[in-house]
């Protein structure tokens, strides 16, 4: 089992050590948002910390192809390949905070297959068509080692990410219902392609804190419930057939305030956290003491988790010590 991270593309100097932080502690991956109007770039950020470390990989989660063409992400990515070779994952989504901050909807799940495979192409050297021209990356024409991430909730999303991509991230809390739900619908994507679904590695993105006080850890992962819920109200607005296990679909029933991305995205100190409940927390974290969490941690990897990418850790150096520690030498 890996252990990842998330950070906030904020405080550059913070962001840097907290990156240091990360690497000195075994953390596997350090993810970052790419959110541009709620956060600095997270490219440049990427690119400048990938000077002052070693070996930890980074990658995007998420870039779109709505407030970036899908060939931006993917010249950046064949970019960051040739400075840093293996140290950079490609992470794509539909678009939520980028795409949602500026009034505008995420891209539709029917064009995100065509478009992860074109980015695949392009990477791997290839030329392909767009609009009937054809394009290639002129200033390369290696097959670059440039793994690509899929962000996914729904089941169409899921089984896209299973067919395509070779890491898919999961939102869809840590309760064993979801996640297992969740898995076997990307299982099902890569055998419907032709793929052994051993090849593609599933991150969890999740808050985790560890603590032996239970409510300092569950304030500190409040915001992961309630980010999840915007997703899952999009799996329900797109139909009835989605199979969500009752521990997600309940989600979505319970009423609560408007969500605010200006005012509190992925904060758990944010107002429209208020109404989350200790279960319904829960549902979406790993929170409370080592044991607790390592308990959980091994159920989830029984699952087929591979990572469980947490989040969001800038500056908070005494926590990634702490899982350092306790958790990664553990298990």
């Amino acid at each position: 089992m890996k252990i990842g991270a998330q950070l906030l593309v904020q405080e550059y100097p913070e962001f840097l050590q907290t990156a240091k932080s990360l690497e000195a502690n075994g953390y596997a991956y350090a993810w970052v948002v790419d959110s541009q109007m709620l956060w600095e770039d997270a490219y440049v950020y990427v690119a400048l910390a990938m000077q002052e470390t070693k070996n930890l990989v980074f990658g995007s989660a998420v870039s779109n192809p709505v407030t970036k063409h899908y060939t931006v992400p993917t010249s950046a990515a064949a970019t960051l390949a040739g400075l840093y070779p293996g140290r950079w994952i490609l992470g794509m989504g539909r678009g939520d905070s980028a795409v949602r901050t500026l009034g505008m909807k995420p891209k539709k799940t029917a064009d995100m297959e065509i478009i992860l495979k074109k980015m695949q192409d392009l990477l791997h050297g290839k030329t392909v068509d767009e609009a009937g021209s054809e394009i290639r990356l002129r200033f390369t024409d290696q097959d670059l080692k440039v793994p690509l991430c899929y962000a996914a909730t729904g089941p169409r999303n899921l089984k896209i990410g299973g067919a395509i991509a070779d890491i898919v991230m999961l939102q869809v809390g840590t309760h064993p219902a979801s996640v297992k739900w969740a898995i076997d619908n990307v299982k099902q994507g890569a055998e419907q392609a032709g793929r052994d679904p051993s090849e593609v590695e599933i991150s969890l993105l999740c808050g985790m804190w560890v603590s032996d006080d239970l409510q300092e850890a569950r304030d500190n992962t409040r915001w992961a419930a309630t980010c999840a819920t915007n997703h899952l109200e999009d799996v329900v607005r797109a139909g009835p057939n989605h199979g969500m296990p009752q521990e997600l679909l309940s989600m979505v029933e319970v009423k609560r305030d408007q969500y605010d991305y200006y005012g509190g995205h992925l904060d758990s100190s944010a107002e429209h956290t208020e109404y989350l409940t200790d279960d319904m927390i829960d549902r979406f974290a790993i929170a409370g003491s080592a044991s607790h969490c390592i308990e959980r941690i091994q159920e989830l990897e029984s699952l087929g988790v591979h990572e469980i990418s947490s989040a969001y850790l800038n500056g908070h150096f005494n926590q990634i010590d702490i899982v350092g520690k306790q958790i990664i030498d553990k298990i």
